[in-house]
Parts: structure tokens; sequence; C-alpha cells
């Protein structure tokens, strides 16, 4: 299974979404972004290539974390839509944040894979129903998941992906299990999307 997490604003949790549901599928994680933290397992893919690694478009779970251009998919991003079984928009509930979901999704809809969308790091109800409200309103009935605001994103980057998938194991880390319980739910979910 290939998943594809993209956006075209940054700081919408892209990489930390892409990283947590790599671990979950037990996927390896690839990147076009040009800074990328040596600890954090993910591949970064060579700038110039135009195309995604062969050994990548063969038949191995991959989880790509691709920052999109405002108006046209480039070669690369065009390969990664082509490649991947499910599209990952994430977002927040900010005005910009979601003006760049909608965008984001009429860039990559013309591929006709399932697409949905991730409206994270959020603490007002009231935000997340009037995010909902308008993303439906814009783009129809795509589906639709939350992830609470969490320190967990930052953990994952400090301590990687392994204590991700251990951290029910953990003495003193159990209001982060329960966020983890969380996530699991929604990457579920966007798995069962692909089919499997």
């Amino acid at each position: 299974m290939k998943y594809l997490v993209v956006s075209i604003k940054g700081g919408v949790g892209k990489t930390g979404i892409a990283q947590n549901l790599a671990t979950y599928t037990d996927a390896q994680c690839i990147t076009n972004d040009l800074v990328v933290n040596a600890n954090s397992g993910i591949i970064q893919l060579e700038p110039k290539k135009r195309s995604i690694p062969i050994k990548f478009c063969a038949n191995v779970p991959v989880v790509m974390d691709f920052g999109a251009s405002y108006n046209n998919l480039d070669h690369k991003l065009a390969h990664a839509v082509k490649l991947c079984n499910v599209i990952v928009v994430p977002t927040l509930t900010d005005a910009r944040s979601l003006q760049a979901t909608i965008d984001t999704v009429n860039l990559v809809k013309v591929a006709d894979k399932p697409i949905a969308i991730i409206i994270n790091n959020f603490t007002s109800e009231s935000k997340l129903k009037q995010a909902k409200d308008y993303l439906t309103d814009a783009l129809g009935r795509l589906p639709i998941f939350t992830i609470r605001t969490t320190t967990l994103f930052e953990r994952v980057a400090k301590d990687g992906c392994d204590w991700f998938s251990k951290v029910h194991q953990v003495k003193g880390e159990y209001q982060l299990n329960k966020t983890r319980v969380a996530h699991e739910q929604v990457y579920a979910a966007i798995t069962a999307l692909g089919g499997k």
C-alpha cells in the first residue's frame, strides 16, 4: 500500500502524520522536503530526480511526505500521485490552511484516488465544526478525520518512530498512549480507504 501525505502549505502537520502513518503501516517514509532531521528515519529523495526511485515503486509499503507547488503537479509529485493508493491532505483550522487544503485537493483529485483530509492540531470544537463545514461546502463529502492538539508529533520527531510504536509500554506515558490510540484509529480508517 502506498500513501501520499501532501499539501501546498507548510506547517500543517504533513511530516508528523506521514511518520506516524508509516510506523502504523510498517512502511518506509520518503520525502521531497529539502531539510530532513537525520534521526527521523525518513528518506530524503534527491531534489533533482523527476520521479520516485524504482525501489519505492515496487510492491512495498511507502508513505510519501510531499509538499506541492501552488498551481501544478511537478514531475515527482505527479509520479507520487500516480503510484499512491490513498491521498491524505492535512490541514489546520485557520482560513489560509483551509484554502490551501481546497487548492491541494483540486490539484490532486485528477488522479481519481481516494482522498482523506485530516484536521489536526486543534483545540476548539467550534472552530473544528466550522472548518469541517467549510471544507464540506467546498469539496463535497470527502472523509474528514481529526487529531486534537498533542505533543505526540514532537515526541516522535525527538525520540523516533520506534518510540511511537512502543509508547504503550513506556512508564509514565499513559496520556500519550491514549493519543496514540486515537491516531491509530485515524490511520486505520485511512488504510481502509485504500481497500486493505
